[in-house]
């Protein structure tokens, strides 16, 4: 049996109390975002209580749960609970690699901030945005995008659990967005704060900065399976890893390839690291345990012994905890 660990995309909207009580409880999530705060410039509470202003939100949140992340993976390690496999969505993916081995944790903060600045729409003259949009059954997604000029399909994050509808993600220029729902039902449609049009060809210039960063970063050859959210694929390279780094900020992600990738490789238990996807609400084809305060961390741990995964019983294990040798050499995966 394997466990998987999943890392979601960006949430602008998480409650941070849960996060707060993970930092006071584990002194691994407090070296965690101390870490992030030394290598981003930004103060620790802002990272944990997620406080900036409207411009520098989409940054703190994303350094601050990248910190998250990391953090809880570590306080899973310490419990003796390594991933068989691991991958994640947006934000989650180049997360992973850091969990996975493939990428230094540092190298993953300062790659966030210093493509913060391409983080702002194409042209300031047309807005742009991203909206979360029911599928009931019956409605294809195909009659949302492609033949509607400045609307691309950005991501699918797949059935939800009641079988009644599936969930995708849409982006693009803010107007043609704002026709789209007009014409429909209001609950079709969940408008994001988030600024740009994620996962969208609108993002070319910054793939590119981000292409050109990461020529200069070197990538290891991931520790555990790294799955690909943008394909059903495991990335086993340093250089598959760097080209999914650049290529996941404009392709659209999917959950259900991911998950089915995970399934694969022999997960049998996921284990969702942090508020960074809806809890209890999308179909996985293995059972999920969402760890996003200190409570859930037992229920993680009992989880894993459950489903037969077992825990190494009085190790102390660390994830990838150092800035410049992310390995994980000589330790037990669940």
């Amino acid at each position: 049996m394997s466990t998987a660990f999943v890392l979601g995309q960006k949430n602008l909207t998480y409650d941070p109390a849960g996060l707060v009580a993970l930092y006071e409880s584990y002194p691994a999530v407090r070296d965690s975002y101390a870490q992030a705060a030394d290598w981003s410039g930004h103060q620790v509470q802002d990272l944990l209580h997620k406080r900036a202003d409207d411009k520098g939100l989409s940054l703190v949140t994303s350094v601050g749960l990248t910190a998250a992340m990391l953090g809880i993976a570590d306080v899973l390690a310490e419990q003796g609970v390594l991933p068989g496999t691991v991958g994640g969505l947006s934000l989650g993916a180049l997360t992973a690699a850091a969990v996975a081995g493939a990428l230094p944790r540092r190298e993953v903060v300062r790659l966030l901030c210093d493509t913060d600045a391409s983080d702002v729409p194409e042209s300031p003259e047309h807005p742009e945005g991203c909206v979360a949009a029911v599928l009931p059954l019956g409605q294809s997604v195909e009659g949302f995008y492609g033949t509607r000029p400045g609307v691309w399909f950005s991501g699918d994050f797949g059935m939800h659990v009641s079988g009644a509808f599936r969930m995708v993600l849409l982006s693009g220029h803010r107007e043609a967005l704002d026709r789209l729902a007009a014409e429909h039902p209001p609950e079709y449609f969940v408008f994001s704060e988030e600024p740009i049009a994620v996962h969208s060809p609108l993002r070319h210039r910054a793939r590119d900065i981000t292409a050109r960063l990461t020529a200069g970063i070197e990538f290891g050859d991931p520790a555990v399976p790294l799955c690909s959210s943008l394909e059903e694929r495991t990335l086993f390279t340093g250089a598959e890893v760097r080209s999914m780094v650049a290529r996941n900020v404009v392709e659209p992600v999917h959950t259900d390839r991911l998950a089915r990738e995970m399934r694969r490789q022999g997960a049998r238990l996921g284990l969702v690291l942090g508020p960074t996807l809806p809890r209890d609400a999308f179909e996985f084809p293995f059972p999920v345990v969402h760890i996003e305060a200190p409570e859930d961390v037992a229920a993680a741990v009992a989880a894993v012994t459950e489903h037969g995964g077992g825990t190494v019983t009085g190790q102390t294990a660390t994830t990838a905890q150092s800035a410049d040798s992310p390995q994980t050499e000589g330790r037990t995966r669940a």
